[in-house]
């Protein structure tokens, strides 16, 4: 789960509020009281999903970020960029407060439980972020069509970094902000990162040494600008049996996203045997 910013907009448009907003969530809240206890903290801003895709991630971006919020870390990070705190207690640069509204579904009632508690905290941080709720229709259009300032939005999944990486940031997947996009909803272009999505996508994905290297810049990028930021690890729910046949996904053997209703299904059932 990833707190996704309209990269068109302001604050967002400024790394360090980006970076702010990211130290300032208590994702071990988030876990515990808004998923109770199904989805686990991201440990990494790195985005990689962990701890399948370890194997990719650089040793610089393990444990890089606190499973509580830092409102220390927080002042830093804004102070230091020249931000400062007005007559409301929020922080603001030149007149400009840092305001943004966090959209989900109502009737995603662990979501909207979540950006409930990340307006609650980034509030007693000086941050003025405010709740959202929306029918499931609209948080739907409005993702698409890019109107709305942060969502709260799964990630693509996958084995492998590149199926999250080209849906977070390919912006060939986006479109202008009033046009429906397909992904790279928050309107993120770079052409750095643009580049070396190419690169991965042309890597051979049974070379984890290779897939690392063309990985790691796209690590760095994520955790040093955070153009998404990572909350948790999604759950996904799967029941299966060993009665008849063997060879389904496990936590020792996490070869694929084992929901039934993904289109991984087919691959899955490759690898199931008699038996």
């Amino acid at each position: 789960m990833t707190l996704e910013f309209n990269m068109t907009r302001w604050p967002f448009t400024n790394v360090a509020v980006r970076r702010a907003i990211s130290a300032g969530v208590n994702r071990t809240a988030l876990s515990v009281k808004g998923e109770t206890g199904y989805e686990a903290p991201a440990t990494s801003l790195s985005a990689l999903i962990l701890p399948s895709q370890a194997g990719y991630l650089g040793s610089q971006y393990k444990n890089d970020v606190k499973s509580t919020n830092q409102p220390k870390t927080v002042k830093s990070i804004l102070t230091k960029a020249g931000f400062k705190k007005n007559h409301q207690g929020y922080y603001a640069l030149k007149g400009k407060v840092i305001k943004f509204s966090i959209e989900d579904p109502i009737s995603y009632s662990d979501y909207y439980a979540d950006i409930q508690l990340m307006s609650s905290e980034l509030k007693s941080e000086g941050i003025d972020a405010t709740v959202d709720g929306v029918q499931a229709s609209a948080w739907y259009s409005d993702s698409a069509a890019g109107s709305f300032d942060s969502i709260v939005h799964w990630g693509n999944g996958g084995t492998d970094p590149y199926t999250q990486f080209d849906n977070w940031f390919d912006y060939t997947n986006s479109a202008a902000i009033g046009k429906s996009a397909n992904a790279d909803y928050g309107r993120y272009h770079n052409a750095a990162v643009q580049s070396l999505l190419s690169k991965l996508s042309a890597t051979d994905p049974s070379n984890t040494a290779a897939v690392k290297a063309a990985t790691l810049p796209l690590e760095k990028i994520e955790a040093t600008t955070l153009p998404i930021v990572p909350l948790l690890y999604g759950a996904d729910w799967d029941e299966y049996s060993t009665a008849n046949f063997t060879g389904f996904v496990t936590a020792a053997n996490p070869y694929m996203n084992p929901s039934p209703s993904d289109p991984q299904l087919p691959y899955t059932l490759m690898q199931l045997k008699a038996g």
